[in-house]
């Protein structure tokens, strides 16, 4: 049952960043006004947009007093969520990037989960639904042989978009602004370390691929990044609760798929010394694909392994 809307003592804060995105951050906004539990506010953080954003969003602040949109020069996601978190007035903080949505009842169950375990400073976690040209698949709870969330935070990929954090923990802790790929990875990872994670099994946020997403780019600065972040966790992790064979898949993964990003922009040299980082950091880190990707390198090679290339590389 939702709590009565009060905008100025509300359960939830919800962070939208946003840059250049007046096609979907409409709805966006409107899948968190239209929530079923109604003790939230909405904080959107324009990053310095040059489109029509403001137009569309600016007179939504005068029909909903739980709506507010702050417009800030271009300093990338992670300045604009700090931004928010220092605006927010909610006990939790949720975030929703401008081109994904919430399903009705995702506030609700959060807050199901959170009252259920009694209100705690903690790190909460929702599973999520992810989009492609309309098709919506439930991405399967991530499984892995740890008890330890350092652990887990490198090796999984936890977005914004799932997580609902005491707003105490967000004063303490932020994005790191330095980053553009991986910076809530890296964040999760000292979070976690001081925390509890409490896992939620709700299936609210939907997740979609618009054409557009920075995660989907191949630019060799995103992967190097991802790669700095890898290295961070591990190097930050002084108690020695990541195991090695964590921390080896961890770097060859990085190194993997940095690599495959050069390789999509042709400099085959980067891209034939970051493979063999990532095959001499972790041998075992899936061989036969690396080799094949190696071989398709090879102008006229390539025809002869491309059906045996991984999904992610073909277009490479």
């Amino acid at each position: 049952m939702a709590e009565s809307s009060n905008s100025n003592n509300p359960f939830f804060s919800v962070i939208i960043p946003t840059y250049n995105r007046q096609k979907s951050i409409i709805e966006a906004v409107e899948s968190v006004l239209s929530q079923t539990f109604d003790a939230f506010e909405l904080i959107v953080i324009d990053d310095g947009s040059t489109d029509n954003t403001a137009k569309l969003v600016k007179p939504i602040t005068e029909r909903d007093n739980r709506f507010r949109y702050i417009y800030q020069d271009n300093a990338e996601r992670s300045a604009a969520r700090n931004h928010g978190i220092s605006l927010a007035k909610g006990q939790y903080i949720c975030f929703l990037d401008s081109d994904d949505i919430y399903l009705p009842d995702h506030l609700e169950k959060f807050h199901q989960t959170i009252q259920a375990h009694q209100c705690p400073i903690a790190y909460f976690l929702s599973n999520a639904i992810m989009e492609f040209n309309g098709d919506r698949k439930k991405e399967p709870p991530y499984v892995t042989q740890t008890d330890d969330p350092v652990e887990l935070m490198l090796k999984i990929s936890v977005c914004s978009q799932q997580v609902a954090i005491h707003k105490s923990i967000l004063d303490e802790f932020k994005y790191d602004v330095h980053l553009r790929i991986g910076e809530d990875q890296e964040l999760w990872s000292r979070i976690v370390k001081h925390f509890p994670v409490i896992r939620s099994d709700q299936y609210t946020v939907v997740i979609r691929d618009l054409g557009d997403r920075t995660v989907n780019s191949m630019d060799p600065e995103m992967y190097r990044s991802n790669l700095t972040v890898r290295k961070r966790i591990i190097s930050q992790d002084k108690e020695g609760r990541i195991r090695p064979e964590w921390r080896k898949f961890a770097l060859s993964a990085a190194y993997y798929k940095l690599a495959v990003s050069y390789l999509k922009s042709n400099k085959r040299l980067a891209f034939f010394w970051n493979i063999l980082q990532s095959m001499m950091v972790d041998p075992g880190h899936f061989p036969k694909d690396k080799i094949l990707v190696m071989i398709s390198a090879i102008p006229f090679l390539k025809p002869m392994v491309y059906n045996k290339l991984p999904v992610f590389v073909k277009d490479a």
